[in-house]
């Protein structure tokens, strides 16, 4: 019965997981993406694949992206479906592994199941699980390095020569794909030393390493980039070191004391039950720790996982070549985030004395989640783990582990169904070439950046350019006056009013949510026009509809709907039209009326 219930959590996580990614995976381009289209669109094939993005090398990711831009029109799924296939061939492979282990108990297997869903796909990872960008180069590094790590555990067996060859080259991907995933060589080569492969097969992944630092630091463009963001400072490094680990537990339940790391995830998780209790404890932790508490917890968590992680070592190097296969995975997997860990804290030292929340920033969750699921699972995969009280301690902290977990994957979701409304947003606005602060204004791309960006996909008529709408609004097209009644249950209003800092065009902000019509299109085009039938906006689906709950198990057809109406006239009756896949026949109309006054900033 608890093997049953243990698994069925974990599929249950796991499909509310995808079933988030369905719902609210980003559509346009969005944060980098803005920066690195430039040589994407911009340079010829191959320059254009393996240019410095940020620090990193992502060559095998650009490959994905130059495959979308070239072949799907920049549409973003092509990135979204890729990702996600190897986030779960990286889960398949792990819980393959704890599956194998016939030793350990079933019930702790389930568990050891049950923590690995909750790694990969916690929804605190939301903007890498959401966005195609990071998708790529988040789960290529996860599933080429546990490849590599498989790969060692396969050499000890037979053809080893063989088998260490696809780790190595498994690394090279990995590094390839992020600039963490140079820290796979270092998993593999400690777990290559402590399962003893001989010396010329370790010599083959010194090598490989060898030739993959030449190219990454000094053989392709940007390389002095790389080297000059590098920082030695020994203090501050292991002090950056320890927070770093620490931020799945600050982010999800320790990090909510006052002040938060971020207030509104404190404010989202307090409205439930669960949330309010982590909150609440998380209070009364930090009160011993002063002002400071937040800073003092997460290196009194780091410290403490960075002590288990020697521990664990030392006995693995005391095991040698009878450690178990799984425990092997998990050593790796630890030593792997722990490298990723070393990386960040020389590469981005600066940044966090600058900005010290940074540390515990959602885009370095995936590599720390990996660290402490590593320290979860070895001692749960020893060949001597059948005592009845070891595999009840271990399910309880499974649940445990989920229950802390739950309130921010909730929230995290709401977050994701909000910045994928807030996208749908700037895409009709770059259809209808507005500019609006609210939706392109962010801190991962300058506003050049992303006018240059909009520049380079509408030439090339990529995104949302290349969708039906686009050709309404630059054709003049003509709506037939004669349409169809208002559409019963439906509503359309205007939700704010602002100038365009560009044009200097008055916009008016609107949103709209239409019933269930079996007639209607999945995705239908939204066009508003007026009493002359003339053009004046456009709309796209953004929302489920209202109060309608983020985290779901199900993906339900969005009948909420976000646009822009250009140079609204006070008191003035417009129309939205609702379109058919070709935006050639009007299939229902909502009536949209201007205020007489503009409404109340928010």
């Amino acid at each position: 019965m608890a093997t049953a219930a243990l698994l069925f959590l974990s599929l249950a996580w796991l499909w509310s997981a995808l079933a988030a990614i369905a719902n609210f995976a980003f559509r346009y381009p969005a944060f980098d993406q803005f920066r690195v289209y430039h040589f994407y669109l911009g340079l010829p094939f191959p320059q254009n694949a393996i240019q410095l993005e940020n620090g990193h090398r992502p060559i095998l990711p650009a490959l994905v992206r130059l495959a979308e831009i070239r072949w799907f029109g920049a549409d973003q799924m092509l990135q979204v479906a890729v990702g996600v296939a190897a986030a779960l061939l990286a889960l398949i492979l792990v819980v393959a592994t704890i599956t194998r282990e016939r030793s350990v108990p079933a019930t702790t297997r389930a568990a050891a199941s049950l923590l690995t869903v909750l790694a990969i796909f916690w929804l605190g990872n939301a903007r890498m699980l959401m966005h195609g960008n990071e998708l790529d180069h988040t789960y290529f590094v996860v599933l080429f390095t546990i490849c590599g790590l498989l790969a060692v555990n396969a050499a000890r067996h037979a053809h080893q020569t063989t088998w260490t060859l696809v780790a190595a080259l498994s690394c090279v991907a990995a590094t390839f794909s992020f600039g963490t995933g140079m820290a796979s060589f270092g998993a593999v080569l400690l777990l290559g030393m402590i399962v003893r492969l001989r010396i010329r097969n370790l010599a083959i992944i010194v090598a490989f390493l060898g030739a993959a630092l030449t190219f990454y630091l000094a053989g392709l463009p940007g390389d002095g980039g790389v080297r000059g963001s590098l920082l030695l400072d020994p203090a501050g490094n292991l002090s950056v070191l320890a927070r770093w680990l620490s931020a799945p537990w600050m982010r999800a339940w320790l990090g909510h004391a006052d002040p938060p790391i971020e207030a509104w995830l404190q404010s989202s998780m307090s409205s439930n039950l669960l949330g309010a209790a982590l909150v609440t404890t998380a209070r009364w932790i930090a009160i011993p720790f002063g002002d400071d508490a937040t800073m003092r917890l997460a290196a009194i968590a780091g410290c403490a996982g960075i002590a288990a992680y020697l521990a664990m070592l030392v006995h693995a190097w005391k095991s040698g070549p009878q450690l178990t296969r799984g425990r092997a995975l998990a050593l790796g997997l630890s030593t792997f985030a722990f490298g990723s860990a070393v990386i960040v804290c020389f590469a981005r030292l600066h940044l966090f004395e600058v900005a010290p929340g940074q540390i515990f920033a959602d885009r370095y969750l995936p590599w720390s989640c990996l660290f402490w699921l590593g320290l979860a699972l070895y001692p749960a995969l020893g060949s001597g783990s059948r005592s009845p009280a070891r595999t009840i301690a271990f399910a309880c902290m499974a649940l445990m582990v989920a229950a802390i977990l739950a309130p921010s994957h909730r929230s995290l979701a709401g977050w994701s169904a909000t910045v994928s409304r807030h996208i749908q947003q700037s895409a009709v606005a770059a259809q209808l070439g507005i500019w609006d602060p609210e939706r392109f204004g962010d801190a991962s791309a300058t506003d050049e950046d992303v006018e240059a960006t909009l520049n380079l996909l509408k030439q090339k008529h990529l995104s949302m350019y290349a969708e039906p709408a686009c050709a309404l609004v630059e054709n003049g097209w003509p709506a037939d006056l004669r349409q169809p009644p208002p559409l019963a249950g439906a509503y359309a209003r205007v939700a704010r009013e602002f100038d365009d800092p560009h044009s200097h065009r008055r916009i008016a902000d609107f949103e709209c949510w239409m019933p269930r019509v079996e007639t209607n299109p999945k995705n239908p085009t939204l066009a508003v026009i007026d009493a002359q039938g003339q053009v004046r906006g456009l709309a796209k689906t953004s929302f489920i509809g209202p109060t309608k709950a983020s985290l779901r198990l199900n993906v339900p057809r969005k009948r909420g709907f976000d646009g822009y109406v250009l140079d609204p006239v006070p008191g003035e009756s417009l129309s939205v039209l609702v379109l058919d896949d070709s935006a050639s026949r009007v299939l229902a109309a909502i009536p949209l009326q201007i205020p007489a006054e503009p409404p109340p900033q928010s």
